[in-house]
């Protein structure tokens, strides 16, 4: 009997994890609160530091190591089958800025590919989350629905969300010879679960600047809504690597429209 992972021990820790540091995060989000700068210049405030603590105590439990953007990173998780991949507070910036477009994510690697994902957006207090092989939901004022990515096929019908403070010049090159039809600016990883849920076609991030945590737990989401994520290369994202980074960036869609920015990736790469 193949063991369920989305009614298993680990979605059970990660909702509560997330829904928990979900609330705390909320709580300082109505309040005064300093900020203060990290060593690559991110902004960091009690919100991070609180909901890391709370999502490590409750993952703990489980035996498998952590990779969360703020903890020390002891690399110890390198031996490890399964490695819990975290970001506290994804979208620190829209959180400080008061966009209500902050998420918690939590995902699960096993041998290098993300099995499980759950990504909880505490303004709104709804809770996408996924399966490898189960499917991807979304639970809103105690109603769950299953999650389908949209239909549509050409980047000419595609509205494409776009970061609010991560937009750089190769994604203005490519929007600009590409030409689809809406451009949205969304922080977080509420982009990718909006694509997940068929409320926008694409998202991309072409540098070499995001990390594993940024888009673990949602490309599980948007590979159960049948989506895909990939680096601009068309290739698979490996994660619980030794450096976290994502060089090549992510392209993350519906299958049709996924497909599409791939190809004019490679067509226009000398142009980008």
């Amino acid at each position: 009997m193949v063991k369920s992972l989305l009614n298993g021990p680990e979605m059970k820790a990660a909702v509560k994890a997330a829904v928990k540091a979900g609330s705390a995060v909320i709580k300082i989000y109505y309040k005064d609160f300093s900020v203060e700068r990290k060593a690559d210049d991110q902004p960091v405030c009690a919100a991070d530091l609180a909901s890391n603590r709370l999502i490590n105590k409750t993952l703990k439990p489980l035996g498998y190591p952590i990779l969360s953007e703020e903890s020390f990173d002891d690399l110890i998780r390198l031996k490890s089958k399964k490695v819990w991949i975290v970001d506290p507070l994804d979208g620190t910036s829209d959180f400080v800025n008061k966009k209500g477009e902050f998420t918690i994510m939590i995902g699960l690697v096993e041998a290098g590919r993300p099995v499980l994902g759950v990504v909880y957006s505490p303004a709104e207090k709804i809770l996408y989350y996924a399966a490898e092989g189960e499917g991807a939901f979304e639970k809103k004022g105690g109603k769950t629905a299953r999650l389908s990515v949209s239909n549509k096929k050409e980047l000419a019908q595609a509205k494409i969300y776009i970061s609010r403070y991560h937009f750089g010049e190769a994604e203005k090159k490519f929007l600009k010879l590409s030409k689809p039809k809406k451009l949205v600016a969304c922080g977080s990883s509420k982009k990718l679960c909006l694509i997940a849920a068929g409320r926008g076609e694409a998202s991309f991030n072409l540098s070499d600047k995001t990390k594993e945590w940024d888009v673990c737990a949602a490309a599980v989401i948007l590979s159960e809504a049948g989506g895909r994520l990939t680096d601009k290369n068309g290739a698979n994202l490996k994660y619980n690597k030794k450096q976290p980074r994502n060089l090549a960036g992510y392209v993350a869609g519906n299958f049709p429209i996924h497909e599409k920015i791939i190809a004019k990736l490679k067509r226009f790469k000398a142009e980008i």
